[in-house]
């Protein structure tokens, strides 16, 4: 059995199918998945996105998914909103500042059954999870610690939610510093904030206990003393033209990503492009025959230069016919 993480796929249900596919998922209780929320938004298919999640969520106990911060906008904008009634702040800025307005839509497109089992489905997701693999107890919620043992008064209660959802852990702090209940906790997992923003913030840090990940193209999970981040910036998957240099830079980085328990294994997705669309390759014309192409030696003693030219007298001697065709 394994347990998969993951987290914030901004409605790129594509890539989401082809991580659970890369992974080989199993929903019959072989593999355990947790998803830690934003489903919607950003993406291509924001609404299919969620309603995929929420049909894993549904169909077997061995998926277990998490309120994001674009569900919990989401569902304030569907239970405040009212016919003939202007948006209140709140959902102005989901709809305008956070690309909610496209997952919106498609909503209010469904008939009344279907956008009823949508607002009662997030009216009941929690805000964390764990669980405990190979000795290691793991707490898990979208951006920050929530704690479902402990006593809340009603104010406190909806300050924790929305920090479970909302807040950005320091890269030093330790999630479980103020808890006070009963339960150990070894390490805390969540995405929310693309990890970039981390090893960003490693430039300023002074004797940095683990070694820095080497600078790669693409963004990678991050792990700190007691918590790992698993947002690699899907939400950028759509914009490598934006107008925005921001996106266009996130487009560049974004990956879906995905963390095993057991090992810590990280597996990665990347943008699907050219959807739907067949390349058609060049034709390519040979003068010799392909089966009695030799290969050339290099030697370990050359230069560069030197196996470089080594290769191109190769090519034009065995496949260059003069006649400006290959």
């Amino acid at each position: 059995m394994s347990t998969y993480v993951i987290s914030d796929p901004h409605g790129a249900l594509d890539e989401l199918q082809r991580m659970l596919d890369k992974i080989g998922f199993r929903m019959d209780g072989s593999d355990e998945l947790y998803l830690l929320g934003d489903y919607c938004d950003w993406g291509a298919e924001p609404l299919d996105t969620l309603r995929f999640c929420m049909a894993m969520d549904l169909a077997s106990p061995y998926v277990h998914c998490l309120m994001g911060n674009h569900e919990w906008m989401f569902l304030n904008t569907i239970l405040t909103i009212r016919p003939g009634l202007p948006y209140d702040e709140a959902s102005t800025i989901w709809l305008k500042n956070n690309h909610g307005d496209h997952t919106w839509q498609q909503y209010l497109a469904l008939s009344d059954s279907e956008r009823a089992a949508i607002r009662d489905w997030l009216m009941f997701l929690p805000y964390s999870a764990e669980c405990t693999v190979n000795g290691v107890h793991y707490l898990m919620s979208h951006a920050y610690p929530y704690f479902s043992d402990m006593k809340y008064t009603p104010e406190e209660e909806a300050r924790c939610r929305k920090d479970a959802v909302w807040r950005r852990l320091m890269i030093r702090e330790d999630p479980f510093g103020f808890y006070e209940g009963r339960k150990h906790y070894d390490h805390f997992i969540c995405g929310h904030t693309i990890t970039e923003y981390y090893y960003y913030m490693l430039r300023f840090e002074k004797r940095w206990p683990y070694r820095k990940p080497d600078p790669s193209v693409r963004n990678r999970i991050f792990r700190a003393e007691r918590f790992t981040d698993i947002d690699c910036g899907a939400k950028c998957f759509n914009y490598p033209e934006d107008v925005s240099e921001t996106l266009r830079h996130g487009a560049e980085r974004a990956q879906l990503a995905c963390l095993r328990l057991e090992d810590g294994h990280e597996f990665y997705v990347h943008p699907v492009r050219h959807r739907g669309v067949s390349v058609r390759l060049p034709e390519v014309r040979f003068r010799g025959n392909l089966q009695n192409v030799r290969i050339p030696e290099l030697h370990l003693g050359q230069t560069l230069q030197g196996m470089q030219d080594t290769l191109t007298h190769y090519w034009e001697e065995e496949f260059y016919d003069g006649s400006g065709r290959y």
